[in-house]
């Protein structure tokens, strides 16, 4: 039986637009990146700094505690669960929350989020800040949180509509003040607890 052939990387959007099927051919690289795909163009994520799994610690406890507390059904899923379409997009957040309802409304396949969270690292900032966050915005997710130990911010985006379509508004919290979510009303994180003892 002969070898399935390698599907060729390029990263240009004028040499190769690639379909799902193609991108879940790619093999893994070796050094802990990954690929994302958006729209067919294919790109590649380094892998975390530190202190990223601390910071997913804390906030993963935080919103499990808060869920549990007030009795809402809902999941917290984390890479390698990612969020896909077929209009050949593939993204894997460092964190996403959603609802029971989301949830049942798209069946088997994960096509959205109700809350986002991107643990920003030098490597991927402006990636996550604007061709990512952008693509959230029109995969219909309600919320995202980028969070900064560089800066140590919590930057908290929400759906708004502006000539009839869709945009992110929202504020940057930083230290002393606690971030506030408006998909989950009442859950609210300390800036100085999530940073603390990292930066």
């Amino acid at each position: 039986m002969p070898a399935a052939a390698e599907v060729e990387i390029n990263f240009s959007p004028l040499a190769h637009h690639y379909t799902l099927e193609e991108f879940w051919e790619i093999p893994d690289p070796n050094d802990r990146s990954h690929y994302e795909l958006i729209g067919g163009h294919l790109f590649m994520v380094p892998p975390p700094d530190p202190p990223h799994g601390s910071i997913d610690a804390r906030l993963v406890k935080s919103l499990v505690l808060y869920l549990a507390a007030n009795g809402i059904e809902g999941e917290v899923h984390h890479p390698r669960e990612p969020i896909y379409k077929d209009i050949d997009t593939y993204l894997e957040p460092d964190m996403m929350y959603v609802s029971k309802e989301l949830k049942n409304r798209m069946g088997n396949k994960r096509t959205s989020a109700d809350i986002v969270f991107e643990y920003i690292s030098r490597s991927n900032a402006v990636y996550d800040r604007t061709i990512k966050a952008a693509t959230y915005l029109m995969l219909g997710v309600r919320e995202l949180w980028l969070i900064d130990p560089a800066t140590v911010t919590i930057e908290v985006r929400y759906v708004a509509e502006r000539k009839g379509k869709p945009v992110w508004e929202g504020r940057h919290y930083s230290q002393g003040e606690m971030a506030e979510s408006r998909v989950l009303e009442g859950w609210r994180v300390s800036v100085d607890e999530l940073f603390e003892g990292l930066v």
